[in-house]
């Protein structure tokens, strides 16, 4: 038999916990947290274990679901549509802030329509070539695209994709030439780039490491100045011979813009108190990645700086 909860005993139940009463009012709603990438992959993977941590850390249901396409700008898209009311969440990551510069005719604005809630993690992509291929450093690889100009052609999944913008950076700060192969998803990508028919490509650590476990594609750098903990013998780009590279895939949640500033509050409250737990902490550095606690106005000023690197990048690649 179904019991009968009065929205009076939902609401006490939301003012005990010391939620902010504009959540307290959707207390018999679960919090639906959109993750705009196909189920299985490492993003979708890291989204949904933060989902299900923030549901036990809140004390009320999160809903993970899957928005797919456009390299997360449809998830993007369908958010920034939200009420909102603290009800609708999103996991952000550095492929939205490429893909603001480089798609025409998106619906909205990323630096207007959201509202920045919590930093999560920054994942260093790792610079990967075929097992096979003769080039065993970036020196090396350097050495050769600019000995055959253009021959040299590079993974991506699309315009707009963290894959494309990092080979880019690289290209430009390398002072190389390079062409492009474009894939439907990292899968194909990295096959692709195990068989040879891509010379090289810019994959984050997790979605790289299948096809390095199974021997099939060898590390040559990180886009990050420091060693990765899940590569620590993999040198960066720095140490390579590009002075202050730096490219990381940072992820994080956002809101729909107008989300009461007191439910921003308790959600980076929430998950900035996960994310530093020695568990959490342990189950990001299985997805290669460092956890990463910051206020929303620090976190809205990483996202602003971050928008103005690729907005730049974009032009100088001529991406736009």
């Amino acid at each position: 038999m179904k019991q009968h909860v009065s929205r009076r005993s939902l609401l006490g139940a939301a003012a005990a916990l010391g939620l902010p009463s504009a959540f307290a009012q959707n207390a018999g709603r679960p919090i639906r947290f959109v993750i705009g990438y196909p189920p299985g992959g490492s993003s979708d993977a890291l989204g949904r274990a933060l989902a299900e941590r923030l549901a036990g850390g809140l004390r009320h249901p999160v809903v993970a679901e899957n928005r797919d396409g456009g390299g997360g700008t449809v998830a993007a898209a369908h958010v920034a549509k939200a009420a909102p009311d603290g009800m609708t969440l999103m996991l952000a990551s550095s492929h939205h802030l490429v893909a603001q510069h480089v798609m025409r005719d998106l619906p909205y604005d990323f630096a207007t329509a959201f509202e920045p809630v919590a930093a999560v993690a920054a994942v260093p992509s790792v610079l990967v070539v075929s097992a096979r291929s003769k080039l065993n450093s970036v020196r090396e690889l350097i050495n050769q695209a600019a000995a055959e100009p253009g021959r040299l052609r590079y993974g991506s999944i699309g315009a707009g994709s963290t894959q494309q913008a990092t080979a880019e950076l690289f290209r430009l700060r390398a002072g190389i030439k390079l062409d492009r192969s474009t894939y439907a998803s990292g899968a194909p990508m990295m096959a692709a780039v195990a068989a040879g028919e891509a010379d090289l490509a810019f994959e984050t650590i997790p979605s790289a490491m299948v096809q390095m476990r199974a021997g099939k594609v060898k590390a040559l750098a990180v886009s990050t100045t420091k060693r990765s903990f899940a590569l620590p013998e993999v040198p960066t780009l720095v140490e390579a011979g590009l002075p202050g590279f730096d490219a990381p895939v940072w992820y994080g949640i956002v809101a729909p813009a107008g989300t009461p500033r007191a439910i921003v509050e308790r959600y980076n409250e929430t998950v900035n108190r996960l994310v530093d737990t020695a568990e959490y902490k342990a189950q990001l550095l299985q997805f290669g990645a460092q956890p990463v606690t910051m206020s929303p106005l620090e976190w809205g000023g990483a996202i602003r700086l971050d928008l103005k690197r690729w907005e730049r990048l974009a032009r100088q690649a001529q991406m736009i």
